[in-house]
């Protein structure tokens, strides 16, 4: 018997054993599979009321939820807490800009993340409404004259901070 013979029988009989441990752990995962089903059906006396019970409150509370899609087109999305209060927003106005509003526990605007004809821009508010950080575009503050006399534009980027009566703090650039 040659070396190459040798190793294809030997090669066989490997498979052969691999073929036979497959199948067994095929039927003992089958018979596992078996007994955690038939374990489930067993009942208890008295425990059929409280299941059907339970399976009309499953009933109910699926039929109150909401319908998942897989597409939702709006013009405004409204996102609710618990107690029905708004604590963001999602919208759109007719000259194409889009923002998303964030309220605070008693209703107010404290963060706005909006999209415009200028940029982006992600606005921090105080909880009364004055605008407190600037980040990206924005016309809080628009154009001034330099210590040289120059006429300088507001970049279509920047950085302004404001005090709680919207007076600028800070700006860069």
């Amino acid at each position: 018997m040659t070396d190459l013979e040798f190793f294809s029988s030997r090669l066989a009989q490997v498979e052969k054993q691999n073929r036979r441990i497959k199948q067994v752990l095929l039927l003992a995962v089958i018979a596992i599979g078996g007994l955690g089903i038939m374990g489930q059906g067993q009942r208890q006396p008295g425990q059929e009321l409280r299941i059907l019970l339970q399976d009309s409150a499953e009933k109910r509370a699926s039929a109150e939820r909401s319908v998942v899609e897989d597409l939702v087109r709006a013009r405004q999305f409204v996102l609710v807490d618990q107690s029905g209060k708004d604590r963001a927003s999602l919208v759109t106005d007719a000259a194409g800009s889009v923002f998303l509003i964030m309220f605070d526990r008693n209703g107010k605007p404290r963060a706005d993340l909006s999209v415009g004809n200028f940029g982006p821009s992600l606005t921090f508010l105080d909880p009364t409404g004055q605008a407190r950080a600037v980040f990206g575009s924005t016309m809080l503050v628009g154009s001034h004259v330099s210590d040289n006399g120059a006429v300088e534009r507001t970049p279509a980027s920047s950085i302004v901070l404001l005090d709680r009566n919207g007076k600028l703090l800070w700006r860069q650039p």
